[in-house]
């Protein structure tokens, strides 16, 4: 025998609206948060890249402009004979491109393989670095920071370099002089310019100049 059975409750369409207006202000808050979270970390990261990149060409300039002025002759410049005759004496010097910044190229040699002559042929000796359309450059074959044809060491599509600037001093110790290097640097990344740094290192070129 069929039982009758009450009325049967439920949700009503008002409370149905209220739950799912809810629910979608619930994932839109959740979807603005993630997006902020996925934002602010491609920020981060952008930082974390512009930071790298100039701390690497900090390292790689000052250690390679530290050489300058080295030569297997050494026993030469301590005794002092001939000093003027060296090839690899005096030899940083500082200018730029003629549509860059003042002081944004720095040219130097030193005896990299140790034979005691500045080769330019097969083993150039004279290397450089310089600013050229918002990239830092290296030089190759010896070219002045005038000509053409240097190598880029950083990525002006992705870091745009806005500044590079080379101040030689120099420190005189009787007959001895010491050449001091302070490298200035300033980059942001290409389409952010709101995410820019400024660096500089200062250091002594290591050989007797």
């Amino acid at each position: 025998m069929l039982v009758g059975n009450g009325r049967l409750s439920g949700s009503s369409l008002i409370e149905l609206l209220i739950a799912m207006g809810i629910g979608f202000a619930s994932l839109t808050a959740m979807s603005s948060l993630i997006a902020h979270g996925i934002g602010l970390n491609s920020t981060l990261l952008m930082k974390s890249r512009l930071e790298e990149e100039i701390n690497a060409v900090l390292s790689v300039i000052e250690q390679d402009v530290k050489r300058a002025g080295y030569t297997a002759m050494a026993d030469d410049i301590v005794h002092g004979i001939a000093l003027d005759s060296l090839p690899f004496r005096r030899t940083v010097n500082v200018a730029q491109h003629p549509s860059e910044a003042a002081n944004s190229c720095m040219t130097f040699a030193y005896d990299k393989n140790q034979n005691g002559s500045l080769d330019e042929a097969l083993e150039n000796e004279e290397f450089g670095y310089r600013l050229r359309n918002h990239a830092i450059e290296m030089r190759v074959d010896g070219r002045s920071c005038a000509e053409g044809f240097w190598q880029d060491i950083t990525d002006p599509n992705k870091v745009k370099i806005t500044k590079a600037q080379f101040e030689p001093s120099y420190l005189a110790y009787g007959p001895v002089r010491l050449t001091q290097i302070r490298f200035s640097i300033e980059a942001e990344i290409k389409h952010r310019p709101e995410l820019s740094q400024h660096s500089q290192v200062t250091f002594m070129v290591e050989n007797y100049d």
